[in-house]
């Protein structure tokens, strides 16, 4: 009878060899483990857009060697079997066994990998996030440069510019579907408030409550309290100039200047992310040239990814709140449909963007006293 493992000593160790970690080592250990061998080379490069390039260790789409694709979902699926507290007592006790996966089967590690920032709960509200097609402009311009160096090409490399015509045409065309989408979506929401059967209290009251229960649910997700505060901003900036002085808001003008100075900062902010990736990339390139030993090289590693991380997000912020300022535009701004249904659409963004704005991650949202401007 064979004999059963622990958790101390497993009766397999390959999914913790596979991220070089012990069989005691804590989830947040596994985590970062999981994430370095994720993401150990990193460059950026921001031209006409904003470009935040990713180059995994494993990652099929980067790595060309025999292996890296099955290498890459292996490290997906120890990673998933070890970050379950009972799938992984299974694994410790048993082993690997063909039964041993999450409800519903591993998930593609790509994907799982992108669910690490985000979500699909998030996605109603701001579509799908443009990283997807960043990568694969800058994965085609880094093998076209591997090419012409095997063919032993001298010339002067010519910095990337950029995707060509038809791609930006192509990038343009999926944003302006998004844009749409997201303000069917958002209109949708707004709806119980401004499309309400009683009287306008009783609409907002509901309104407000339902709006809470959802907030309450989004915090949850992963960077789920960041997209509240950076999606409240953004619909309160928009609800408010639409309102203006008449809605008991400051000037439009005001509420412009205001704007436009916050976009110039989180701009600056996504530039100096992602020049801190590749200063750290840079002394990693020389350390491994210099020789240096193991851990200092992890150290690097792992503060490039920590840094890569967040490069990543301040960027998927920007791409957020430049999208949903369209979509605002797009709710508020159709002369289509009457001034007064127009503004009850300004004053439901404001009580949503309030409300997300003010949520607090040990606070419940359903707490929160909402203050609203008399109209």
């Amino acid at each position: 009878m064979p004999a059963f493992g622990t958790d101390e000593k497993p009766a397999d160790t390959s999914y913790y060899d596979l991220l070089n970690v012990e069989p005691t080592a804590d989830a947040a250990k596994i985590k970062k483990a999981y994430r370095i061998l994720a993401i150990v080379r990193t460059s950026t490069s921001f031209q006409t857009h904003q470009y935040i390039i990713v180059e995994s260790k494993y990652h099929p789409d980067k790595n060309k060697e025999p292996g890296a694709e099955e290498k890459f979902k292996d490290i997906g699926e120890a990673y998933q079997v070890l970050s379950d507290p009972q799938l992984r007592a299974a694994y410790n006790k048993y082993g690997k066994d063909n039964d041993l996966a999450p409800e519903g089967g591993f998930a593609d590690p790509q994907e799982y990998f992108q669910q690490m920032f985000g979500g699909d709960a998030f996605r109603g509200i701001i579509g799908d996030l443009t990283m997807g097609s960043m990568f694969a402009e800058a994965q085609e311009s880094e093998m076209q440069e591997e090419e012409e160096e095997a063919a032993g090409d001298d010339k002067k490399k010519k910095k990337y510019a950029g995707p060509s015509k038809e791609q930006m045409e192509k990038m343009q065309e999926q944003q302006r579907e998004r844009v749409k989408k997201l303000g069917e979506n958002l209109l949708h929401k707004l709806s119980l408030y401004t499309d309400g059967q009683t009287n306008d209290e009783q609409s907002a009251a509901a309104f407000e409550e339902q709006v809470k229960v959802e907030a309450e649910k989004l915090k949850q997700e992963s960077y789920g309290l960041e997209l509240l505060h950076s999606i409240g901003l953004v619909y309160s900036s928009k609800s408010k100039q639409y309102l203006g002085m008449k809605g008991g808001e400051l000037p439009r003008v005001f509420q412009s200047l205001k704007e436009k100075k916050h976009i110039m900062g989180e701009l600056w902010s996504t530039l100096k992310s992602a020049m801190a990736v590749q200063s750290t990339v840079e002394l990693i390139q020389k350390a491994e040239a210099q020789g240096l030993d193991q851990a200092e090289q992890l150290k690097l590693e792992e503060d490039a990814t920590n840094k890569m991380y967040a490069a990543i997000w301040q960027s998927s912020k920007f791409d957020v709140e430049q999208t949903l300022r369209q979509v605002c535009d797009m709710v508020l701004l159709d002369k289509s449909i009457p001034q007064n249904i127009r503004r009850k659409r300004a004053e439901a963004l404001r009580l949503v963007g309030y409300i997300y704005k003010h949520a607090e991650a040990d606070k419940p949202v359903t707490d929160l006293l909402v203050k609203t401007k008399k109209r």
